[in-house]
């Protein structure tokens, strides 16, 4: 019987009906709780509802009994990095890893946390792990293009994001940050603000957000049309949620006829 609720539970995930399946999992697990595998099955429904903490309980249950799941420590790392817990999920990706070698998303996922923690060359490694077992996956090129601008390697980064397009039209964030960089790169001579524009006025096709309207504003003040600029960074602030001080102050920036990178250079 409990086999039947947990297939029950799994195919309520399947369409998305998720507290149906936690009903049906928990349900199973009243019935035998011997069943380790549901217990696995009900953490990545809480974790599909942001109940981080009710999540990592269950995996750790699944994982106690079955501590060779390589999978399960990737999933409860998931919920770790989602709930801010870094170096913890470092080590589940770590451990996943050490179970099977050959498991790409934990790659990509520990390069994701080391971007964060600011370990770019630890970050680039694993990425670079990860597309020798996926080369043609855009998130882990869109990764390594992330990597690569903060390393400065603008001409690599460049090339990434143009794959990640060819790959996928509709990768709305590789369109923003490429422009991002030919707006905002240190480097002068990978500056082109036209092609900036391009990019970013594609990218808000795709999706309407404030980050990416902010991007459309330098790359405007860059051109050295200020006008347009203040008049789409204002438009950004007004759309942000909580609103972004930082696109406030870039207003101010463009008013005085400065674009983002010769004020960051005069801090």
């Amino acid at each position: 019987m409990a086999e039947a609720v947990t297939e029950l539970g799994l195919e309520f995930a399947r369409k998305g009906q998720l507290e149906k399946a936690l009903a049906a999992f928990s349900t199973a697990i009243e019935v035998d709780r011997s069943l380790w595998k549901t217990y696995r099955f009900r953490g990545i429904a809480y974790g599909k509802l942001a109940r981080h903490e009710l999540a990592l309980k269950d995996f750790d249950v699944d994982i106690l009994h079955d501590p060779d799941c390589a999978e399960c420590f990737y999933e409860r790392g998931t919920i770790k990095m989602l709930s801010g817990q870094l170096e913890g999920a470092v080590e589940d990706f770590s451990k996943c890893l050490d179970l099977d070698s050959e498991y790409a998303p934990a790659y990509s996922s520990r390069a994701g946390i080391f971007i964060r923690m600011g370990f770019y060359r630890e970050a680039l490694e694993d990425i670079r792990f990860a597309l020798l077992l996926k080369p043609r996956n855009p998130d882990y090129l869109h990764n390594r293009a992330v990597i690569l601008t903060a390393l400065e390697r603008y001409e690599e980064a460049i090339l990434d994001y143009e794959r990640v397009l060819d790959l996928n039209p509709k990768s709305g964030g590789s369109y923003n940050n490429l422009a991002w960089l030919l707006t905002t790169a240190k480097d002068p001579s990978h500056r082109d603000c036209r092609k900036a524009i391009s990019y970013a006025g594609k990218a808000l096709e795709i999706g309407r957000n404030g980050a990416w309207m902010d991007t459309l504003a330098a790359a405007y003040a860059e051109c050295g049309d200020f006008e347009k600029a203040v008049s789409i960074e204002t438009a950004a602030y007004q759309l942000s949620m909580p609103p972004n001080e930082n696109f406030n102050k870039r207003i101010k920036i463009y008013k005085m006829g400065k674009t983002y990178a010769e004020w960051r250079e005069a801090l």
